[in-house]
């Protein structure tokens, strides 16, 4: 189960702003009050309020608009875009968001547990979830490490059938070897996995192309703009007590095809073997964010995985996965 955050309720107002060719068809009206036609009709060319979305019209582009401030691009038809982060301690978690367009069946979105928007888009979608992804395990009572005996594991429905390419934005890197320690997180989640004195095989793999002037493809408030087929890792500003935001494009059978990841820059980090002071670790809050885009979800506060919301000041001991992280990533390769 996903840690139950600010969630806001599926009648909560998500403003979608939609881009419309000159040949859409145009909106049919409606009487105040009551619900629009369900006839696959194009969103109107304004901002839309959830009552509207549950016409079911549908969208090949635009934006939608959290009441939270971020920015959304809708993705192509068919197709989905989810955003996972990862936090400072004591800082309010990012919410977890999903934008599914599912074509003809208009637009789905979910905030953190609360789905909303097209009815129709909205069943299908908590069907696929339902059907690819798996709740999180208890933690276990064990007195002694938790790390090692909690099998606490949750997985976003979506993995990887073909090698992450990923390009690196050294601008702005806010520790020297940066780009080595996003490459050692990256590997932590592939081939044979040693820790806890056992093994797991996961046939996740990457391979890290080059350096990139083109930024990833997030918002400085931790949005998802549109998917251009480049995985790139970067920094540049998050709000406040964010320390990492992945976005993952995937389509309709859960098959990821794109993600990016910004870092904040607003925080002091370390790329050394060894950390100190109010720094934090560059290799393991990108562990947890290369968990997101293996397709990993997080897992409760206590459980001591990488898969927590947060984690702390110069926590190394996030390099390295937990059983439960293990189990994870086995179960998805």
């Amino acid at each position: 189960m996903r840690p139950v955050r600010n969630t806001l309720t599926t009648g909560a107002v998500i403003a979608l702003v939609v881009g419309l060719t000159a040949t859409a068809a145009p909106a049919q009206a409606t009487t105040p009050g009551t619900s629009a036609p369900t006839d696959g009709t194009r969103c109107a060319a304004q901002t839309l309020s959830v009552q509207t979305l549950r016409s079911g019209c549908t969208v090949s582009s635009g934006t939608v608009a959290l009441p939270d401030g971020r920015t959304f691009s809708v993705p192509a038809p068919g197709e989905s875009v989810m955003a996972s982060s990862s936090s400072a301690p004591g800082a309010p978690e990012l919410a977890e968001v999903v934008i599914a367009n599912t074509g003809s069946g208009g637009v789905a979105v979910r905030i953190d547990e609360a789905w909303s928007g097209s009815a129709p888009a909205v069943r299908r979608e908590q069907a696929r979830s339902a059907a690819a992804s798996a709740p999180a395990a208890p933690a276990a009572t064990t007195a002694a490490t938790t790390k090692c005996t909690s099998t606490a594991n949750a997985r976003n429905g979506y993995r990887w059938s073909s090698t992450v390419k990923w390009y690196y934005n050294e601008s702005g890197q806010r520790s020297t070897y940066a780009k080595d320690a996003l490459r050692k997180a990256a590997n932590a989640w592939t081939g044979t996995i040693a820790s806890c004195g056992r093994s797991v095989t996961s046939s996740a793999r990457n391979s890290y192309v080059r350096l990139a002037t083109q930024a990833p493809g997030l918002t400085d408030k931790g949005g998802c703009t549109a998917s251009n087929g480049y995985s790139v890792v970067g920094w540049g500003k998050l709000p406040s007590g964010t320390l990492g935001v992945t976005c993952v494009w995937y389509d309709g059978n859960g098959i990821a095809k794109e993600s990016d990841q910004r870092y904040a820059t607003s925080y002091n980090w370390s790329s050394t073997a060894t950390c100190s002071g109010a720094r934090f670790d560059t290799q393991a809050v990108a562990t947890h964010e290369w968990g997101h885009l293996y397709g990993l979800g997080h897992v409760q506060t206590g459980t001591d995985q990488v898969m927590e919301p947060s984690g702390g000041y110069c926590d190394t001991g996030s390099r390295t996965l937990g059983f439960g992280d293990m189990t994870g990533i086995a179960a998805i390769y």
